[in-house]
């Protein structure tokens, strides 16, 4: 029979799975238990230290919430901690910033899960054209490394401040797509028409330039950023085309977005090096879209991973 898997921030480049098979427990958490690939931890100071389990019965495979500080959802739905719930392809978990993706084999379905997931699939996935904005901590495994013997103040200060950058996402009108590590991921989609993305594009560099203005401010706050060794400095991507937009597969789950544009932002922030550190940088697309307000800087053909024909990198400067 072929195993399942559970897969942690599926369509994202930073993407891993975890083999599961019938008979199988999976325990998840910061300080998960088990041995060898019976054990998922997830880092982030959010999550509990044995936050929940996956168990892989013939025929049935099932979750349920260990107790967790901050809870488990299933395709959105919050869960009752200590009940277990029956999981069927392609749900969608939730605990804290991280996003895992299930996949059961068909020998393992349910004749009623099957049935559901057939029906809810149909109309889970829609085609949209945004602005994607992925942001990465410049040097943040050397941080980590520093501090390993206390991750979890690195994290805890990750956390805050990618909350006031969540707070200026919002304020100009963008979605936070995910939090994952050291990496935030926000998109703009206004509508369909060519003004729609029109505006989503300028909105997504008018709130990149912000992000840049609280993360430079932060830096020189050491009552926020405690870390004298290591420079706080945010890199930045922006790609505009189409992405699909949905629940991976549940239309009742919470939207992820997946599709050439996604990994386009987060392989050009890849693209940022140490003598550009903060930089914001753009496709052609977000640079056509915007170069009537925004001052640019041309940097480049670049060969990405993905695509056939090189592509044309901008670093965007600030207003006009």
């Amino acid at each position: 029979m072929q195993p399942g898997s559970i897969t942690v921030h599926p369509g994202s480049p930073d993407s891993y799975s975890v083999e599961l098979t019938d008979g199988m427990v999976l325990t998840i958490g910061r300080k998960a238990t088990g041995g060898g690939n019976n054990r998922l931890v997830l880092a982030f100071p959010e999550v509990s230290g044995q936050h929940a389990e996956i168990r892989c019965k013939p025929g049935t495979w099932t979750i349920v919430d260990s107790g967790s500080t901050n809870g488990t959802t299933l395709n959105g739905t919050p869960l009752t901690p200590g009940r277990e719930y029956t999981l069927k392809n392609r749900d969608l978990i939730g605990i804290a910033q991280y996003q895992l993706l299930i996949d059961i084999p068909r020998e393992s379905q349910s004749a009623e899960a099957d049935e559901q997931d057939q029906e809810s699939t149909q109309f889970s996935i829609k085609l949209i054209n945004a602005t994607i904005l992925v942001g990465d901590i410049k040097n943040f495994s050397s941080l980590m490394e520093e501090y390993a013997a206390n991750p979890e103040h690195v994290m805890e200060v990750t956390g805050k401040l990618f909350e006031l950058l969540n707070r200026e996402i919002s304020r100009n009108y963008g979605q936070l797509e995910k939090i994952a590590g050291d990496a935030i991921m926000a998109y703009w989609h206004t509508g369909g028409t060519k003004i729609d993305t029109n505006l989503s594009a300028h909105q997504a560099c008018l709130s990149a330039l912000k992000l840049k203005e609280v993360t430079n401010t932060i830096a020189g706050n050491r009552s926020y950023w405690p870390f004298p060794n290591h420079a706080l400095a945010l890199d930045m991507a922006l790609a505009t085309g189409p992405v699909a937009s949905g629940a991976l597969g549940r239309a009742q789950g919470n939207p992820a977005l997946l599709g050439d544009t996604a990994n386009l932002a987060f392989r050009l922030e890849k693209l940022i090096g140490d003598d550009r550190r903060g930089a914001i940088v753009v496709d052609s697309n977000t640079y056509d879209l915007t170069k009537d307000r925004f001052k640019f800087s041309f940097l480049g053909e670049f060969a990405i991973k993905g695509r056939q024909r090189a592509v044309n990198v901008y670093e965007l400067l600030g207003a006009l």
